[in-house]
């Protein structure tokens, strides 16, 4: 495999070498070959699979589905455009627009203190007399850090993350603290917020996460994927996620058999405690069509085949900048944090910058902004949703298999990897079939 896959490589540098940004597009058969042989690579190894799309003028004009959702006893089951993925903090964009809905109906504003719609006081306590506000969970300017975890199990209220037994400290808690660290101050991503913006939409709506979602975000956007595995309509076409180790391809998310939040567990959940549950931060399972939908849905200003889901005033605010950074405000690609220099509310905003080490959040070579979305890292996959409403182009993958995070290759002139700034790279010169 060495010996054959070697040529494609140096082919695949040369074509996108040839095509800066403005150059004329990739023929399909050409983007094919490309992304055929980023999933032959990966990273050192092998990827499991790769679902990719280009979207321009809000219409699809090419998709590629290669490797496997599947393997078992050498038996492999290939991914096709019905493939839904776990595509971790992706999800973090469609549950804003689910909270966006209660926001439209006066039921949560956003500069409230959080605490009201909690039901309990969240405060951090090296700053308690500053209040964490909604717009703070949906930033990451809250102060809260994901810590010692963020996923709660059915029978523990999210409430005990943030009683007096988790002090402030290096020492595993739930707070930052220290100068320069107040609420609202400093950037530092935290899934733990969304599993509580999760359970303030569970207490205002009266609703299930999961069950508030399908009804008034996923249904009404024609998506029939959604958070909860066990509910969905073809459950053999989810794509287990995989890490390519040393001892070869290992199963970390969605296996067979397919496990979920059983009826069992759910019996006594009680609705508002623990928003956690289907993973609000991450566990939004939908296939390359699916997300074009959501991207379809944000550049045409919160409508979708006519049916209005969101009004264009709440899709321009989650787009919004509200923290931009500046070298000393938060955490960034340098840090860790990935490509994220500008956010808005779950909105990432690509500016094309780089930083004294010569990276940043560029896409791919020859970028000029305009981009906004969300990308995702969990589970051995990475994914990105990304678009322009501007010129309704929007670049879609997910693609499974990374090896441990220490082993992943860092971008040539980016804080994305190696693999996802090649994948854009493609999906930013394809052609239409």
């Amino acid at each position: 495999m060495a010996r054959s896959a070697f040529p494609r490589f140096l082919w695949l540098s040369l074509v996108l070498a040839a095509l800066p940004a403005g150059a004329g597009a990739a023929s399909s058969n050409a983007s094919d070959t490309a992304l055929e042989t980023i999933v032959q690579q990966g990273e050192a190894q092998p990827l499991a699979g790769l679902a990719a799309a280009r979207l321009h003028d809000g219409r699809m004009v090419y998709s590629h589905y290669s490797g496997f959702r599947y393997r078992t006893d050498g038996h492999s089951l290939p991914v096709t455009p019905q493939t839904r993925f776990r595509i971790a903090s992706v999800s973090k964009l469609v549950t804003t627009i689910g909270l966006m809905r209660l926001v439209e109906q006066g039921r949560v504003r956003l500069d409230d203190d959080a605490s009201f719609y909690l039901g309990f006081a969240l405060r951090n306590p090296d700053f308690p007399s500053a209040p964490i506000t909604v717009r703070m969970l949906l930033n990451h300017t809250s102060s809260i850090r994901d810590a010692d975890g963020y996923l709660i199990p059915p029978g523990q209220d999210i409430a005990t993350l943030f009683d007096t037994a988790h002090p402030p400290g290096p020492t595993g808690d739930h707070f930052a603290h220290g100068a320069g660290r107040a609420p609202g101050a400093w950037f530092e991503y935290c899934n733990l917020c969304y599993g509580l913006v999760g359970t303030i939409i569970e207490r205002v709506s009266g609703e299930r996460f999961d069950r508030y979602m399908r009804a008034h975000v996923l249904d009404p956007a024609g998506i029939a994927g959604g958070y909860d595995p066990l509910a969905l309509p073809d459950p053999d076409a989810l794509a287990t996620l995989y890490r390519h180790l040393p001892q070869g391809w290992v199963a970390t998310a969605d296996d067979r058999p397919l496990r979920g939040r059983t009826p069992a567990e759910l019996a006594h959940y009680r609705v508002g405690s623990n928003g956690t549950l289907f993973s609000p931060q991450g566990g939004l399972r939908v296939s390359i069509p699916e997300m074009a939908r959501i991207a379809r849905l944000m550049m045409q200003r919160g409508t979708l085949d006519g049916v209005r889901i969101l009004s264009p005033a709440s899709v321009e605010m989650m787009e919004r900048p509200t923290w931009t950074y500046d070298g000393h405000n938060g955490l960034s690609g340098a840090d860790g944090e990935g490509p994220i220099d500008c956010y808005g509310l779950s909105v990432i905003c690509l500016l094309g910058r780089r930083d004294a080490a010569g990276r940043g959040d560029t896409p791919y070579p020859g970028y000029r902004g305009g981009l906004r979305g969300h990308l995702g890292n969990a589970y051995g996959l990475h994914s990105g949703l990304w678009y322009d409403p501007k010129t309704g182009d929007a670049l879609l993958f997910a693609a499974t298999g990374y090896p441990s995070d220490p082993e992943t290759r860092p971008g040539r002139y980016s804080y994305f990897t190696r693999v996802e700034e090649e994948i854009l790279g493609v999906l930013a010169r394809a052609d239409s079939f």
